[in-house]
C-alpha cells in the first residue's frame, strides 16, 4: 500500500511539477475553418482590430487555439474581399517605417466567462513574443500559443573571463 501511495505522488508531481503539464497539449482544440466556435472567437476580437486599424477587416487563420476557458488566435490581417491593408494610412505607419511592426502576426487572447467570450488582450503586429507575458500572468501552457517549453529553454552563457 506504502509503495502505491508513494507512486501516485511521484506520478501527481511529474504532472504537475515543474510548472508545465504535459496533459495540456492533449487538451489544445484548434476550431476547424468553419465551425461555429471558431466563428464566435474571430468575430469576438474583430470588432477591436476594425477600431484599430481603421474600417473592416477579414482574419487570416495562422493559429487559433482553445484551452478551457482560454482562446488564442495569431491572424493576418487584410481588407474584405483578400484586399491588402495599405498600413501607411493607419495610425501605424510611423512603427511600420521604423521596422517596428510585423504585419503578418496579431495576436489576441479571449477568455469565456459566464457572459461568453471576451478579448483580453490583442496585440498588432509585435516584433517580439507579445504572447509570453500573457501566459506567465495566467498561467497558461505554451501549448496554447503554439509553443513548446523547451522553445523557451534558458540558453548557456560563457561567464567573463572564463
Amino acid at each position: 500500500m506504502r509503495a502505491v501511495a508513494l507512486l501516485a505522488l511521484c506520478l501527481a508531481t511529474l504532472l504537475t511539477g515543474a510548472g508545465a503539464n504535459p496533459l495540456w497539449a492533449a487538451d489544445i482544440e484548434s476550431p476547424p475553418k468553419g465551425s461555429p466556435l471558431r466563428t464566435t472567437l474571430l468575430n469576438v476580437a474583430r470588432p477591436t482590430f476594425e477600431q484599430e486599424i481603421g474600417g473592416p477587416i477579414e482574419f487570416v487563420v495562422s493559429t487559433l487555439n482553445v484551452w478551457g476557458q482560454w482562446a488564442y488566435g495569431d491572424v493576418k490581417l487584410q481588407r474584405p474581399g483578400g484586399q491588402p491593408i495599405n498600413w501607411r494610412k493607419t495610425k501605424f505607419a510611423e512603427d511600420l517605417a521604423q521596422g517596428m511592426l510585423e504585419t503578418e502576426h496579431n495576436l489576441f487572447l479571449l477568455q469565456e466567462g459566464p457572459n461568453g467570450w471576451t478579448l483580453v488582450e490583442h496585440a498588432i503586429g509585435p516584433t517580439d513574443v507579445a504572447w509570453d507575458w500573457w501566459r506567465q500572468q495566467r498561467k497558461l501552457p505554451y501549448e496554447l500559443f503554439g509553443a513548446a517549453p523547451e522553445d523557451f529553454a534558458p540558453t548557456s552563457r560563457p561567464r567573463a573571463g572564463g
